[in-house]
């Protein structure tokens, strides 16, 4: 099996070089973000990163950008002042293994009611939620400058 492995580039040693390259795009991404004054750090994740993916599948590159002024939450207990607070909604609309986030006030743990921004959607029920759609065009806008993007699957 290593034999194979190491015959179709998917060996240790490049899986080991996989995961040394993203550790590094992970700090150049967090930098980057830190110089354009936002303190998000950046996650890479998936087959790319963990070396389980061989030459030639043109695997997709998961990455997760983490922003500590926004806090996700389940249970209303969990909410935190003077920061974002979105909590995840699941009903029968929404596939398993997706959440919907709604929006809160800023200083009381209550669901906000105004449409303060255009990342905002109401929900046939009065609930303001995070829009995705829009967050999508907002990353698209903001990436721009990086050449071609593809998304595939859901998001």
């Amino acid at each position: 099996m290593s034999e194979a492995l190491d015959d179709s580039e998917a060996g240790k040693e490049t899986v080991l070089e996989l995961r040394r390259t993203y550790l590094r795009r992970e700090q150049i991404e967090t930098i980057a973000w830190q110089l354009k004054g936002k303190n998000r750090e950046c996650f890479y994740f998936g087959s790319q990163t963990e070396g389980t993916t061989t030459p030639g599948l043109q695997s997709d590159i998961d990455v997760l950008f983490s922003d500590p002024r926004v806090n996700i939450i389940t249970v209303w207990e969990d909410w935190k002042a003077v920061m974002g607070n979105l909590l995840m909604l699941h009903d029968d609309s929404t596939p398993p293994q997706q959440y919907l986030l709604q929006v809160t006030q800023c200083y009381t743990p209550e669901p906000l009611t105004s449409l303060t921004n255009d990342m905002l959607v109401r929900k046939y029920s009065g609930q303001l939620l995070f829009s995705a759609q829009r967050f999508k065009q907002d990353i698209e806008y903001e990436f721009r400058d990086r050449g071609e993007v593809t998304k595939m699957g859901l998001l």
